[in-house]
């Protein structure tokens, strides 16, 4: 019966991690669709002042960001509970509360951000004509973002790092897969950094060719990381590659 408990979980994590990946590729298509339009609209800080106070507009974005960071998280859990099951098992608890940590900054404290933005407009009650200190706050308050952006730079290494090195005792062909994807990922999270650091958090990414690789990277990277790894997951039949030692010890 915990046998049977334990294979339906373990495709429910895959599940997770497969759809976590199509809603990853949804996001990107419609924040370019919706950055594209903006772009067009010209949008300025009354405008965008105006479309926070509308919860019509903030709850969508709220709720998608708070169901994709469940998924992902549930399938990144299951994902490490797998393959960590052996002789891994504190990497494998150092990627679970990192993956904790990683969701919770990225998706989920992003999530609070809008409402965080609908809460200020509500200081008026024409947002049509907001007062000057209330925009003064308002755009004030955008610096907010880079809690969500940086602060989850240090658990997505980990994370990352830690789901290559976990999937790499994968036998066969798709947690191998996986596990160069996801090092491909820590490594590309660790240049930006650097690259940041060296050019100034203050760049824009349409004007240094670098970056703008660096991102494009990172949004595609993480939903083929996380398409391989559950398709790996959902195939796998406990065939993980033994170690040198546990070879040894056959011999």
């Amino acid at each position: 019966m915990g046998s049977h408990n334990q294979s339906t979980e373990t495709r429910i994590a895959a599940t997770c991690l497969v759809a976590f990946a199509f809603l990853l590729f949804g996001m990107v298509i419609f924040e370019a669709i919706m950055s594209a339009a903006l772009e067009a609209q010209k949008l300025t800080w009354e405008r965008d002042f105006l479309q926070k106070s509308k919860l019509r507009h903030v709850m969508p974005y709220f709720l998608n960001y708070l169901v994709i960071g469940g998924v992902g998280l549930f399938g990144t859990v299951g994902l490490a509970q797998v393959y960590g099951s052996s002789h891994r098992r504190i990497t494998a608890e150092v990627v679970k509360l990192a993956g904790l940590a990683y969701f919770a900054i990225n998706y989920w404290l992003w999530a609070a951000m809008w409402v965080v933005q609908y809460k200020i407009t509500l200081l008026t009650d024409v947002p049509t004509n907001p007062p000057q200190w209330l925009m003064q706050a308002f755009k004030s308050s955008d610096a907010f973002w880079s809690l969500a952006g940086w602060g989850g730079q240090g658990p997505a290494i980990v994370l990352f790092l830690g789901l290559a090195w976990l999937l790499s005792r994968g036998a066969r062909l798709l947690p191998r897969s996986a596990a160069a994807a996801f090092l491909v990922m820590g490594v590309v999270h660790f240049v930006m950094l650097v690259y940041v650091g060296l050019h100034g958090a203050g760049l824009d990414n349409t004007s240094h060719g670098f970056a703008f690789l660096l991102d494009m990277t990172m949004a595609f990277g993480r939903i083929v990381a996380f398409l391989l790894a559950g398709a790996a997951l959902y195939t796998e039949k406990g065939i993980f590659a033994r170690s040198v030692s546990s070879r040894t010890r056959v011999r």
